[in-house]
């Protein structure tokens, strides 16, 4: 590393009279960058040579919220990560680099996220719609009827969890008659045991055995629920009467994952837990079962295969290493994510959010009317049969827990 910016500091000098001058515009700073990428078109000149040129200029968008430089992207050529962070270091000011329809958008903010935003000022929306988070351009939301599946990857202390929590109040304040959350919480039950008694909280797991024990019992009810849906011919909940939707949230992921020192039969339990897991991201999102897969350092062991396929919405907080951001979100960056609640955010599209600081008092405020010492739909024991949601006939019941 020292080596490599030794040599990056000795070029600067060497060429610093060429470098792209803080008073030069945006548009001749671009050209600059074009140039030295290779994103140039070709043009034969009077004589019949073929000859560089910068794309072709298309002009400025001038709003509120930003400035946008707008190119045509010459033929044969695509957006590059080596363009996109070669513009985005280039200036003193928040820039996002997108391509849509062959067009290439270059836009320019007068100031940058803040570093922390109150749950509080979060927009409220109806549907299965959680917050993200605040990007440059306004609020992101993920649209659980759209996308069923989620991973979220982070190092310890930079989101993750408060994300996590950040759903959970969200979808019980705005869906509380018809959400059911199926947690797995590896931390010991620390983060979500105190909200077990929400009637919306079907089962947290804590442990190995009690994670094992909550997937088979989820696998079973999609079972019988898929024998409902073919009887009824449903092929997708999002088109039938049903409301209720089933959250599966795991948080800490990687404590599933044995390693060489695993105890053989402890290693047996974790493999049926990563089994169940990548059979629950295969075949449920149409059931209105929704996954919310959660790792600290994402690896080919930690992040199983059919999950990560299954899931395509996919959330990085602050990762190690750009290994580990490449496994989360299939690109490099989530290794330079500045701060905590800093995260980017992947689907078709790619955005970068500050997601919204949810502090424990004011969730155990919020979620207090929530929590009760009887169930009123999911019972302690097996399920209760009662109908939860759509028109009679067209329910299912609630599933409980040995």
């Amino acid at each position: 590393m020292f080596l490599e910016i030794a040599y990056v500091a000795a070029g600067s000098l060497a060429v610093s009279p060429f470098l792209p001058d803080k008073k030069m515009s945006h548009k001749k700073k671009l050209n600059i960058i074009f140039r030295r990428t290779g994103f140039m078109r070709e043009l034969r000149d009077l004589y019949g040579n073929l000859k560089p040129k910068p794309p072709r200029f298309n002009g400025v968008n001038k709003t509120d919220r930003y400035t946008d430089y707008i190119y045509s992207i010459p033929l044969g050529l695509t957006l590059s990560e080596n363009l996109d962070k070669s513009i985005i270091e280039a200036f003193d000011q928040p820039v996002k680099v997108t391509s849509v329809g062959g067009r290439l958008h270059i836009r320019f903010y007068p100031e940058d996220l803040p570093e922390k935003i109150p749950y509080v000022e979060v927009p409220k929306k109806s549907g299965w719609r959680i917050p993200v988070g605040a990007s440059l351009d306004g609020w992101i939301y993920h649209n659980f009827e759209k996308i069923p599946h989620m991973t979220v990857a982070g190092t310890t202390r930079f989101g993750k969890t408060v994300f996590l929590k950040t759903t959970l109040t969200y979808l019980t304040e705005n869906q509380s008659e018809d959400v059911r959350f199926h947690i797995i919480d590896m931390k010991g039950g620390l983060e979500f045991g105190p909200y077990e008694k929400m009637k919306q909280v079907v089962k947290v797991g804590s442990d190995v055995g009690e994670a094992a024990e909550l997937l088979e019992n989820i696998k079973k009810d999609i079972e019988r629920k898929m024998r409902y849906f073919k009887r009824k011919g449903y092929n997708n909940i999002v088109n039938t009467p049903i409301k209720t939707r089933n959250f599966i949230i795991v948080d800490e992921a990687a404590q599933l994952t044995p390693d060489k020192h695993t105890d053989p039969e402890v290693k047996k339990i974790m493999g049926k837990c990563q089994s169940n897991l990548s059979e629950i991201a295969r075949v449920s999102g149409a059931l209105g079962y929704r996954l919310i897969f959660c790792t600290q350092y994402p690896t080919g062991d930690t992040l199983p295969r059919q999950v990560k396929q299954n899931a395509d919405g996919k959330i990085s907080f602050r990762l190690p290493t750009g290994t580990a951001s490449r496994v989360a979100i299939d690109e490099n960056g989530a290794e330079y994510l500045p701060n905590p609640g800093r995260a980017i955010y992947r689907t078709h599209e790619r955005d970068i959010v500050q997601v919204p600081m949810l502090e424990d008092d004011e969730m155990k405020r919020r979620l207090k009317p929530f929590i009760t010492e009887e169930k009123a739909v999911v019972e302690s024991g097996r399920s209760s049969n009662k109908n939860v949601s759509g028109a009679e006939g067209d329910n299912i019941m609630e599933f409980g827990y040995d």
